[in-house]
């Protein structure tokens, strides 16, 4: 799951240039929403919510940075608890 997190970091398509609606950032943003739901539900609740911003050109610089934090924040997160010898909850 970190490896999944890790990739998507790697592969992150330019989400402020590109039309949210084309075959590439679709396919990207089904991968991520796919590697934060095993990883953490809730963060993946949370891109859902930005990848709709970025249909809106007034949002879309805001919902692209907040998409690349809230993978972050679900590595980071990750990292912690296999540090800990936590559990995550299976999906």
């Amino acid at each position: 799951m970190p490896d999944d997190l890790e990739q998507l970091r790697r592969t992150t398509p330019d989400l402020r240039q590109l039309d949210p609606l084309s075959t590439e950032v679709r396919s990207w943003l089904d991968q991520a929403y796919h590697a934060l739901n095993r990883a953490d539900h809730v963060e993946a609740t949370i891109l859902k919510l930005h990848e709709r911003s970025l249909l809106d050109p007034a949002r879309k610089a805001v919902a692209s940075e907040e998409i690349v934090k809230t993978i972050d924040r679900a590595r980071a997160t990750t990292q912690i608890m296999d540090r800990m010898g936590l559990l995550r909850r299976a999906s």
